[in-house]
């Protein structure tokens, strides 16, 4: 993966949310709440991260942006060999070298001669295809082809309805021995380093988390981009995040790596949505 793709694929996502209320790309189906999505980006998907987002329910869907179809699958073309969970799908490109995928389509009502979609036209009914259970809609995804990244749609897509911070529960700190404090009842606890965890939240996952320790970031982990590294997905913070550090099992979620030193520690959890709207969370803790 070239750096300078990277560096080109970060100011475009900078200038996209820089300017409020924009959009680079309309919603390719309805879309007004959080309860209006199956699946957001990076969830668990599998043994995986998810790489779009799935609407909760099957509706129309049109193009999010205008741009050249690459390729079109559908379940009456023998491709057996070639499965796909996505079902029947459209792929398109477009002028900023943005893949644009819609998955688990019902119906296709592009023609097979056409080369573009334009934005707003109507290109599908979503359900009943890819890999979904259920009733669920459109699998949406953007992914930049010469970074190899997945791009979180929600970043471009026109903001919804606003909504709250999440709240986030059950926060803990795991030592490199195995023992656990739940950091809301223990307030003592050994010199060390620590992988710091949440396991629930209300609303929606937050979009960005911020730990400091005594005023220093220890970590900030954003979930905006994937990126493929080898065979595998990662997502970024001071480090690049396998799905099973982010997500080692028992329905947790990583926050931060950190040293705790002995003394007095403050310690604060920044929790941001994708406005960038803020909610703080604050512990003190007796290190010895």
């Amino acid at each position: 993966m070239k750096r300078t793709s990277i560096i080109r694929l970060a100011i475009f996502l900078a200038a996209a949310l820089a300017i409020e209320n924009a959009a680079a790309v309309d919603w390719p189906q309805p879309a007004e709440t959080p309860e209006d999505f199956a699946l957001v980006f990076s969830r668990p998907n599998g043994n995986t991260f998810s790489t779009g987002i799935v609407f909760a329910k099957p509706d129309t869907v049109k193009a999010s942006d205008t741009a050249s179809i690459l390729l079109r699958l559908e379940d009456s073309e023998n491709l057996s060999m070639f499965d796909s969970p996505l079902g029947n799908t459209v792929i398109a490109v477009n002028e900023e070298n943005l893949m644009d995928i819609y998955a688990n389509l019902d119906e296709v009502k592009i023609a097979q001669n056409d080369y573009m979609i334009v934005e707003g036209e109507e290109i599908a009914t979503s359900g009943k295809s890819g890999w979904q259970k259920g009733e669920w809609g459109l699998e949406f995804k953007i992914a930049d082809i010469q970074s190899q990244t997945a791009i979180n749609p929600l970043m471009l897509l026109p903001k919804m309805a606003e909504s709250e911070v999440p709240h986030l529960y059950n926060i803990s700190l795991t030592g490199k021995n195995g023992s656990s404090y739940n950091i809301a009842q223990t307030k003592t606890l050994p010199a060390g380093t620590y992988n710091l965890y949440f396991e629930g939240y209300d609303q929606k996952p937050p979009f960005k988390v911020t730990v400091l320790i005594n005023g220093k970031e220890a970590e900030t982990i954003t979930y905006n981009m994937l990126k493929k590294i080898g065979r595998s997905l990662f997502i970024g913070g001071k480090r690049n995040y396998a799905f099973d550090a982010i997500f080692p099992g028992q329905r947790r979620q990583l926050l931060a790596t950190a040293s705790l030193t002995k003394g007095k520690t403050l310690l604060v959890i920044q929790i941001f949505d994708i406005a960038g709207k803020e909610r703080n969370m604050t512990y003190t803790l007796d290190v010895y």
